[in-house]
């Protein structure tokens, strides 16, 4: 999808790490709920989907079966949100909570949907790339990157990739007070907890940032 070696390179890197850390949250977390551990799995997963999308070969996987998936996994963070807590407050602010999540997961199933699925791709950096399907991919030479061709599609990518954006700076910004206050919490367990939620944050600002670069690569 991407023909840049180094964005693409930047962006696998980041994927890979975000994968690795949302793996180690959901093993190693075992004190805390099912369903926080679940979510870390999904984000590992959806890391790695994103990793695979960056290059060539991940065009070739199945689309269908990710579209399923991501799209349930939206729709689990919404009502596993509606459904745990039992005043109203606490399940109107777990529902807050959630839906950037289910925006997230739900971005990565249409921009699956929206990528031609089961086929080749040409060699991008040599100037062979072939169209396909609802794909522009007429620049030549390295930096050839398949873009979306439908009007319609395209708005929905930037609009996606603006969503995303102000989601990434929202949980950074989030992440670096929920740091940056951490070290003021009154026990050690306080204290490393905070620090767990500012690297979720963060790690959840970094997705979606990752997320919005590829948006804008598709527009």
């Amino acid at each position: 999808m991407i023909a840049a070696t180094g964005l693409r390179w930047i962006l696998t890197l980041l994927f890979c790490a975000l994968a690795a850390y949302g793996l180690w949250r959901a093993l190693a977390a075992r004190s805390h709920p099912w369903t926080a551990r679940l979510a870390h799995g999904l984000h590992a997963l959806m890391a790695l989907a994103m990793f695979a999308m960056a290059w060539s070969w991940g065009m070739d996987l199945p689309g269908t079966p990710q579209v399923i998936f991501f799209s349930l996994a939206a729709a689990w963070f919404v009502l596993i949100a509606l459904a745990l807590p039992s005043g109203p407050e606490p399940r109107a602010r777990a529902l807050m909570n959630a839906l950037p999540h289910a925006v997230m997961t739900g971005a990565m199933a249409w921009m699956v949907a929206a990528m031609p699925s089961g086929m080749s791709v040409g060699a991008m950096g040599g100037g062979h790339a072939h169209d396909m399907p609802g794909m522009d991919m007429s620049a030549p030479g390295a930096t050839a990157t398949m873009t979306l061709s439908g009007t319609g599609d395209r708005w929905s990518a930037g609009l996606l990739a603006l969503v995303l954006l102000t989601l990434a700076l929202w949980w950074l910004a989030k992440g670096f007070d929920t740091g940056r206050l951490a070290p003021r919490t009154a026990s050690r367990a306080a204290s490393g907890g905070a620090v767990h939620a500012a690297w979720d944050l963060g790690c959840h600002g970094l997705m979606a940032l990752g997320m919005a670069v590829m948006f804008v690569v598709m527009v």
